[in-house]
């Protein structure tokens, strides 16, 4: 199969996957072409030596499985025996060498949680060398009970920005910041989260310094004052992923005396005043099934939990 027959199969049945609410927002003409670009380095990278050969030693060098053969590390396609297809590669999970798990990017199998397990047996499988703790699928809209590591959560900046503002949004402001004061002020505000909470570390980086170069060049990067006291960073990029268009909330921390007051769905909404959005962008992030406290915060001003990264046959603790 030639590389623009594989793209176009992998985005069909990507398409197929796509959440619910994608389908309002945008045309089947959109969303074919959103499918496309969300599959193009996926399929790029299947039966790609040289991308395997790099991941491998730099999985190598981290401690990582000793598997030579290059090609085990890329994307590969796999047929199920019942005739189904997925294209699918190793993963690490926060790139721990002792999480290994198998990402599916594309599948003709129907996004029914019940029925993939059997499909999930196979891959492990097809990935023993490895030893993958578990297969991720991204499900459309997951049902209640499944075994989530992240939800993605997104709503259109349009609609976002016509939700009522909270009380508290006249005490607040959002500040132009610099890239490289950010991460050392970033880093501390995480720093603290982590001893109130430790687990949090567990799911939850700062964003690098390219990150919010990125975000002060195609959405905003800037720090929260709340009665004239600065209180956190919030930073967003131009991000078209997980079949949207829009901005990836890249940074969103607050500070002690801030945390715990129900700022966060106003500042979000300060936020969404502040990108250079066009029609159809969403403001979506991705918000690990253990943080319930930041769920509920992205929900709060309109957006919605629209896929999950759901874990299907797991086989130990990620």
């Amino acid at each position: 199969m030639t590389e623009i027959g594989l793209l176009e199969e992998m985005a069909s049945a990507y398409e197929a996957w796509m959440p619910r609410k994608l389908r309002e927002w945008y045309s089947p003409e959109e969303l074919r072409e959103l499918a496309r670009k969300e599959m193009q380095p996926q399929a790029e990278h299947v039966g790609n030596a040289e991308f395997g050969e790099g991941f491998r030693d730099y999985v190598e060098e981290l401690g990582g499985p000793d598997v030579a053969d290059p090609l085990e590390w890329v994307n590969k396609r796999v047929e199920f025996t019942d005739g189904n297809w997925c294209v699918c590669g190793i993963r690490f999970l926060g790139m721990d060498p002792a999480k290994p798990f198998v990402s599916v990017a594309a599948t003709s199998v129907p996004p029914e949680l019940a029925a993939l397990e059997p499909y999930a047996e196979q891959l492990h499988r097809e990935y023993t060398a490895f030893g993958p703790l578990a297969i991720r699928f991204d499900l459309p809209d997951a049902p209640e009970g499944a075994d989530v590591d992240q939800w993605v959560v997104a709503g259109l900046v349009s609609e976002l920005r016509e939700y009522p503002r909270r009380p508290q949004t006249a005490r607040m402001q959002l500040v132009r910041a610099e890239p490289d004061e950010v991460v050392a002020y970033a880093d501390r505000v995480l720093a603290n989260v982590v001893k109130q909470n430790p687990d949090v570390a567990v799911w939850t980086e700062t964003a690098t310094l390219d990150q919010l170069h990125n975000c002060a060049e195609t959405g905003s990067l800037r720090a929260i004052e709340i009665d004239g006291q600065r209180s956190g960073i919030i930073a967003a990029a131009r991000d078209d992923a997980h079949g949207m268009r829009g901005f990836q909330v890249y940074e969103f921390l607050l500070d002690d005396h801030a945390r715990g007051r129900g700022h966060a769905p106003a500042i979000m909404q300060l936020l969404c005043d502040e990108l250079p959005a066009e029609d159809g962008d969403t403001l979506w992030g991705t918000i690990h099934a253990g943080n319930v406290p930041s769920i509920g915060n992205a929900l709060a001003v309109g957006r919605e939990k629209i896929a999950a990264h759901v874990w299907v046959g797991r086989r130990g603790e990620l």
